[in-house]
């Protein structure tokens, strides 16, 4: 989105530039015209890039509703029931395994923690997509597909595919009919003629997931 353009003006170019270069997206977007595609984001019991970062280390390598439930057990950890790098960066390994976590999930998480707790997240938010990537990568235990998805689910960005997420590459495989459920690599060869809509295209892929 460029600096003149409201969220409804990019929103509307985006979906134009989308029906033009993908007849797969064309007829998705034709289907729902006024699809709000960030609402998923809005689904997650997440705020912020801190919680949005546990979330993903939660989920990764395992099912949706597994990390869901285990993630709701982090969530009880706090009396407000969200999760604070205060009174996470504390805790023991074993603490964590409690509620559903491996050995290195739990040390991701405190790692993430205590490097939050040193202020080393204040101002991710403020950089260019792939500056904020590379820092969350210095991270232990995030890779391109967890770093992405937090800034995502963080920060909406209208660039970001999360080519590694099981559900889109279950979408893409539904979407464009393939008789295999693509690789990592191949979303990011389909998703190339999206730039600088990937989220748009990701948002309206997601959808086709959602049973209605």
């Amino acid at each position: 989105m460029n600096s003149t353009e409201t969220a409804g003006e990019y929103l509307d170019r985006a979906r134009t530039e989308l029906r033009e270069r993908d007849p797969v997206l064309r007829a998705l977007i034709d289907e729902k015209p006024d699809l709000d595609y960030d609402a998923w984001r809005k689904t997650l019991p997440v705020e912020g890039l801190f919680e949005a970062l546990l979330f993903q280390i939660v989920g990764q390598q395992i099912s949706v509703s597994a990390a869901n439930a285990i993630y709701a057990r982090l969530r009880a950890l706090f009396s407000d029931g969200r999760p604070n790098p205060e009174t996470l960066a504390p805790m023991s390994v074993e603490s964590l395994k409690g509620i559903g976590l491996s050995t290195r999930k739990a040390e991701y998480v405190l790692d993430v923690a205590r490097r939050a707790n040193a202020g080393e997240l204040d101002n991710i938010g403020n950089l260019p997509h792939d500056e904020a990537r590379a820092a969350l990568v210095s991270f232990r235990g995030i890779g391109a597909w967890t770093a992405d998805g937090a800034l995502l689910i963080a920060f909406g960005l209208p660039d970001v595919l999360v080519s590694g997420d099981l559900v889109l590459r279950k979408a893409v495989q539904r979407a464009y009919g393939l008789p295999e459920m693509p690789t990592e690599k191949e979303v990011e060869a389909i998703g190339e003629s999206w730039r600088p809509h990937r989220s748009v295209a990701a948002g309206y892929l997601f959808e086709t997931m959602v049973p209605h």
